[in-house]
């Protein structure tokens, strides 16, 4: 559950023309967009942000690789070559949701064990398939690099994948661009680093953790820090991790760049709303394909 506190003084300082007053003016179309009243948050893992109505989700992105392997295989079998390779399972490894970890650490229980880590769910550990070996035939099939036919077959465009890819894309609507979403999470994400209410939180944060004794500019310079990132959590990483939480807590970290970042996606998928509305039509129909090659499969 999204944890709400009240607001402590510092937020209010650091945020005062928004966190604390729900009368901010509308910023330009071409400026920092208008936020009104921050909620002061910190647990992230179930913050949902606008761009996730045009995102696939984590089912749809399993689903869809394996509903792409399977048509590469039923392709394969028509040049005589078994396809024997498995789709790796992402489920338990990784950060559990697009924002907890978005903004920096926020699980207090997870980094007095594991400091920056994420333990068990740590990608590292997830095992990984082997790669079959399919030959120079199988490779060209599967591929399309080489000769433009295998064993008397002709190899579609772009081998068996092109053709995968092209019957899980078949009959979206004209002019849909199925990345639309995530590249406006990168670029929200990217805007919110320049905006002046982002850099003053976490210009506080920065502040509060110098007390401690630790100098980094923002949460993502600590989370990317070489030294946390091989090995065993140390008790030093652990501190500075618990510390970060902390720090985040004091300062409203989260809830200043959640709802920052939130104006500028809503902000943009308004200003374009057909084309985010395009796009969306096109996930739902990706969605009825995938559907479909899994009842084809059966």
């Amino acid at each position: 559950m999204v944890r709400y506190r009240m607001v402590v003084p510092a937020a209010c300082a650091v945020f005062a023309l928004t966190a604390c007053s729900a009368s901010q003016a509308a910023a330009p179309e071409n400026g920092e967009p208008a936020v009104g009243t921050v909620p002061v948050l910190l647990d992230s893992v179930n913050l949902r942000l606008p761009v996730q109505d045009y995102l696939r989700t984590d089912d749809d992105a399993a689903r869809l690789g394996q509903a792409r392997l399977t048509l590469a295989r039923q392709c394969l079998q028509r040049f005589g070559l078994d396809y024997p390779a498995e789709q790796p399972s992402s489920a338990g490894y990784g950060p559990r949701s697009l924002t907890e970890r978005r903004y920096g650490i926020t699980d207090a229980a997870l980094a007095r064990t594991n400091g920056y880590g994420l333990g068990a769910r740590d990608p590292s550990l997830q095992p990984q398939p082997a790669k079959p070996d399919l030959g120079p035939d199988g490779e060209t099939a599967l591929t399309g690099q080489g000769p433009s036919a295998v064993r008397g077959v002709p190899v579609p465009d772009g081998g068996c994948l092109g053709e995968a890819d092209r019957r899980l894309t078949a009959g979206e609507p004209a002019g849909a661009d199925l990345d639309l979403g995530q590249k406006l999470q990168f670029q929200s994400f990217d805007a919110t680093k320049r905006d002046s209410r982002v850099r003053a939180v976490n210009q506080a944060w920065s502040a509060c953790m110098a007390r401690q004794n630790y100098h980094y500019t923002d949460p993502l310079a600590a989370m990317a820090d070489p030294a946390f990132l091989r090995g065993a959590p140390t008790p030093e990483q652990i501190t500075v991790a618990e510390t970060d939480i902390r720090c985040k807590a004091e300062t409203n970290v989260i809830g200043v760049w959640f709802t920052v970042e939130s104006a500028y996606q809503r902000r943009a998928i308004d200003h374009d709303s057909a084309a985010f509305a395009t796009a969306r039509a096109a996930l739902a129909t990706q969605r009825d394909v995938v559907a479909e090659v899994e009842r084809s499969a059966r």
